[in-house]
């Protein structure tokens, strides 16, 4: 590596050291890249230039320009394309800004960089919905949020963020494209991603060689003396010979220099280096790396008809035709499968026909007869008329005819199929849920064998890892509930919604002077909505709060706990009241904000009425699943603290967070803290302060066991406990 070692020295970088597993360092020039298993996302963005550039934008032009096909299965089997249909005209006209052919260039270039593509389906709330258009999220700000405490783990939703805001989108509103990474089912690895050492060292080398012009075309040197200099004479000699001589203007100036002082340059040179072989080599490697021949780029030397065409041949069937198959099969198992369970997409096969290869096969099979008509060959050869007589295909008198061929059923092309859409999976997938089901129950066996081993100890003792099987626990049991809440929320949101509907477009036809109150919704009408919310939910987490106190009880060593007291069945009522309230406020907030700003702007009554139905969809897509996980978790931590109340022998309590990387800044510093067991941890109106130094105001209600904020996973443990 002594050559590495000079390049970086000429331009003022060393190789940094990094830790080793003696305790010593080894020189890694990489180590900038090496700050994970795979480079940023945000850092692969910043290398889109030179090379890579080149070779992206050629992957990304040719599957840009591909034409996709809709097929229809009939009744009989037979394949047949479709030339008009709505899901066609949405891939060509993508957005108001996009075309069909940018957004698949877009996303070839994104798998490139990052192996992530992500397209927003814009006007969906359920996955069998079709969209009103499509939109390409940047992959360095998506976050893939996946619940990895269930098994099967799975996507919970996707997060957007922009300069100012962020975005929360559900599953069913993103189609995930992706190069699959094999250590992560939820996240792809990109090419650029995973050639980081090979481009960091050409643009090491680019650097070396720009800043050899900029030092006057010379790789510098030394200012030798036998004079009696001293240090401050020595730096300001070398000082006024740069000022000088450096630099491409000042190249080859003749220099003078005091008596007894000599220059010798630097003893390489560029020819030295071998920097010309270099460079071509690093090219190489990530030409090899993207799968690109030099050809496509432009690069013609030692290059002939044959072994272009032989390149091109190569590129098409072994980079370009893979990564087709692969986007048209996402293609189709989430987005097709919206418009029909028997419609499918393909493409043109983009590998160029082996034209002498067909000939001569097609010459043995007719022992080099003809098989075309003298005014075929004119007319598809030349353009020219045919002639009388020139529409028979002649063939040797000797040549005796086999027999008629056989009608065959219509067949599709080898390439072409309908990959695994929604309905043709249907039936593996149900016998796979079952296999996952059962796994389920085992590791439930398994989790309830464990909880019965940590039950003979005393709670208070154990370790945090050993409280994490309770932790678990407690998740997969509430987890239930929380789903049936997002169910009778979004039942919520319907019935909302069609009243909401009607009260506009009665309030439409008044004239809006004051802008204020748009839907006409009084306090009497917001206790009735309150009410509604409440009662749907209410039979749930009255079960919850039995079943939770039950489970603490046990965590005890104490069987058949009873906590629904009168004063319990109150305090759930009012922190459902408190939710219902919150809840539909945001709502019709929301609502306020969305119509005074379509009025501004002059939208009509079917257009105002496209911003609420917006509103809804986003409280099923997220708002639904924010407040069920919030409540849930709320709920059962009040029915555990309550149970400990009832048993007399806790004394304090202890906030235990789940140590993933999901723990946020705000929950982080609470692991571990402590408060009597009559006691809350903050009050309304208090301030938390993350472990990023950021505040949070706790305005909704007093925080006597978690969650502290929405979506908290948090759960509490017995700190301390008496017998007495």
């Amino acid at each position: 590596m002594a050559l590495l070692d000079q390049l970086l020295a000429k331009i003022g970088l060393t190789r940094k050291g990094i830790g080793s597993s003696t305790g010593g360092s080894v020189a890694d020039p990489f180590a900038l890249w090496r700050s994970g298993r795979k480079v940023a996302a945000d850092k692969a963005f910043d290398v889109y230039a030179g090379w890579v550039y080149a070779c992206i934008r050629a992957i990304a032009e040719e599957i840009g320009s591909m034409h996709l096909k809709l097929f229809k299965i009939s009744n009989d089997g037979t394949h047949e394309e479709q030339f008009e249909h709505e899901l066609i005209d949405i891939l060509e006209a993508v957005n108001l800004f996009q075309t069909g052919l940018e957004l698949k260039y877009t996303t070839a270039a994104h798998l490139e960089l990052v192996g992530n593509a992500y397209w927003f389906l814009e006007g969906v709330s359920s996955p069998t919905d079709k969209p009103r258009a499509i939109y390409a999220l940047n992959p360095s700000r998506v976050r893939v949020v996946a619940d990895r405490n269930l098994f099967p783990a799975s996507v919970q939703r996707y997060q957007y963020r922009t300069q100012t805001n962020l975005y929360e989108f559900a599953p069913f509103q993103i189609v995930h494209l992706k190069y699959p990474d094999p250590s992560d089912p939820f996240e792809g690895i990109g090419t650029v991603q995973s050639l980081a050492q090979w481009i960091d060292a050409d643009n090491y080398a680019m650097e070396f060689n720009r800043r050899f012009f900029l030092n006057g075309a010379r790789l510098g040197g030394f200012l030798e003396s036998e004079a009696g200099y001293t240090t401050e004479q020595l730096e300001y000699l070398k000082r006024s010979f740069e000022n000088i001589f450096k630099g491409v203007e000042n190249a080859y100036k003749v220099a003078a220099l005091p008596k007894g002082t000599t220059f010798k340059p630097a003893s390489e040179t560029q020819k030295d280096m071998d920097f010309a072989n270099m460079m071509e080599m690093m090219r190489n490697r990530i030409l090899a790396g993207f799968r690109v021949p030099r050809t496509v780029l432009g690069i013609t030397d030692d290059v002939n008809r044959a072994n272009a065409e032989a390149t091109n041949y190569v590129f098409a069937l072994r980079t370009i035709k893979p990564k087709m198959r692969l986007i048209v099969s996402y293609l189709n198992e989430f987005l097709v499968s919206r418009y029909g369970d028997n419609l499918y997409l393909d493409f043109e096969d983009p590998v160029p026909e082996n034209r002498e290869l067909r000939i001569q096969e097609m010459q043995a099979a007719v022992a080099d007869q003809p098989v075309m008509s003298v005014n075929e060959a004119r007319e598809e050869y030349f353009g020219f008329e045919g002639v009388e007589g020139g529409d028979t295909v002649n063939r040797p008198f000797s040549f005796l005819a086999a027999g008629k061929t056989k009608p065959r059923p219509q067949r599709r092309p080898a390439h072409q199929h309908p990959f695994s859409r929604a309905t043709r999976n249907a039936r593996l997938r149900k016998s796979i849920s079952l296999n996952m089901a059962h796994a389920v129950t085992a590791e439930l066996k398994r989790m309830k064998a464990t909880i019965e081993q940590i039950r003979q100890k005393d709670v208070t003792t154990l370790t945090d890892s050993e409280f994490e099987v309770v932790w678990k626990g407690f998740v997969t049991r509430v987890t239930p509930y929380e789903n049936l809440v997002i169910e009778k929320i979004k039942q919520f949101n319907a019935e909302q919604k069609a009243e909401v509907l009607k009260l506009f477009a009665e309030r439409y036809k008044i004239n809006f002077e004051n802008l204020e109150n748009l839907l006409g919704v009084d306090k009497e009408k917001l206790r009735e909505w309150v009410g509604v919310l409440v009662n749907l939910a209410e039979p749930v987490y009255t079960e919850l709060l039995e079943k939770e106190g039950q489970a603490a009880g046990e965590l005890l060593g104490i069987a058949g706990l009873d906590i629904l007291t009168p004063e319990v069945l109150k305090a759930l009522r009012r922190s459902l009241e408190l939710m219902g309230r919150s809840y539909n406020q945001t709502t019709l907030a929301a609502l306020e904000e969305r119509l005074t700003q379509g009025i501004k702007e002059g939208l009509g009554f079917e257009e105002l009425i496209g911003r609420i139905q917006e509103v809804y969809e986003f409280s099923d897509a997220v708002r639904a699943g924010q407040v069920a996980r919030t409540e849930t978790f709320r709920v059962a931590n009040e029915a555990t603290k309550e149970a400990w109340k009832q048993t007399g022998i806790v004394k304090t309590v202890k906030w235990y967070t789940a140590a993933d990387e999901r723990v946020c800044p705000w929950c982080e510093p609470m692991h571990g803290k402590t408060a009597g067991i009559e006691e809350n941890f903050f009050d309304q109106g208090d301030t938390v302060t993350g472990s990023d130094r950021q505040e949070l105001e706790l305005e909704y209600d007093d925080i006597g066991h978690p969650p502290l904020h929405v979506n908290c996973r948090c759960y509490l443990r017995p700190d301390s406990v008496s017998n007495d």
